[in-house]
């Protein structure tokens, strides 16, 4: 490479795709190990909100079925969750505690006597649902930011026009629309900050339970940090995602890369890489 010549992120090298092949495989060989794998016999991705791999205390699986609006809701409570620095497991269970609780609706959370009193008694929640569920086992001990429930009230008094901005994108067949007003909300994210990283998870629960049959893979990829690290690791040039552009950029090339796997190998490379060296990887 020139040393002044910018580097094209779009571009995939020969050994870029060497390795996401070996990655895949890797992935789909030890999927039994990860529980937020949710491959089907067909080696077909089915979403992470499908099965949470949790029971509730009558051993009722626990999952969002994206075609009733106020697991819809919930999608994206996990979004704003994920958003946060922390385990990914907190968002799981936070989510689980409100679809347990009827506490998953447009209207509770419009009301500020709610959000106040769920913010106060946060930690009692943490505690409530790591002794109700069982499966998954998280890493580290559950814990719900005091940050995330303005923000879901800010969800909450949007929830009409985001709505609306689905529709608009399913019917303009440009799913960008939507992620812009996401984008586009000050409070989503930690503070005023907007959300970003996690737009594209929404879009990609929504295309692999089929609600909208026409949103491109391309935009469904997470470039987390989690993500980025493993991409870097693996000598995959993704770019930082700073801004909506760079955003869609990495998602596009983790997209033609893993197809759709979208960004879990990459995800799961943190939890799989102690089953090889470099060198495994290199010649698997």
């Amino acid at each position: 490479m020139l040393k002044n010549k910018k580097y094209n992120f779009m571009e995939i090298t020969i050994q870029e795709k060497q390795k996401a092949e070996r990655l895949i495989k890797v992935f789909l060989d030890n999927k039994h190990l990860l529980p937020y794998a949710n491959i089907n016999v067909d080696k077909v991705y089915q979403g992470w909100v499908v099965d949470f791999k949790l029971s509730d205390p009558n051993k009722k699986s626990i999952s969002l079925d994206l075609t009733k609006e106020n697991d819809l809701f919930l999608l994206f409570v996990l979004a704003i969750v994920w958003s946060r620095t922390g385990p990914w497991e907190n968002s799981a269970y936070f989510v689980s505690y409100l679809k347990l609780n009827n506490k998953n609706t447009e209207k509770f959370w419009k009301n500020e006597l709610n959000v106040v009193r769920e913010r106060e008694e946060k930690d009692k929640a943490a505690e409530l649902i790591s002794n109700e569920l069982s499966g998954l086992k998280p890493r580290k001990k559950i814990s719900f930011r005091k940050d995330i429930y303005a923000s879901i009230n800010l969800l909450a008094n949007n929830w009409r026009t985001i709505l609306q901005k689905l529709k608009d994108s399913e019917k303009s067949h440009n799913f960008e629309i939507f992620m812009s007003f996401m984008r586009s909300i000050e409070g989503l994210g930690v503070g005023n900050n907007k959300i970003l990283i996690k737009i594209p998870l929404i879009l990609r629960e929504l295309k692999c339970q089929g609600i909208y049959n026409n949103i491109s893979g391309e935009l469904c990829c997470v470039p987390d940090a989690r993500v980025y690290d493993a991409a870097k690791s693996l000598g995959i040039g993704i770019p930082k995602t700073s801004n909506l552009d760079n955003l869609k950029a990495s998602s596009r090339k983790i997209y033609r890369l893993f197809g759709d796997l979208y960004d879990l190998p990459l995800f799961a490379y943190e939890d799989l890489k102690h089953l090889f060296s470099e060198n495994k990887i290199a010649n698997t």
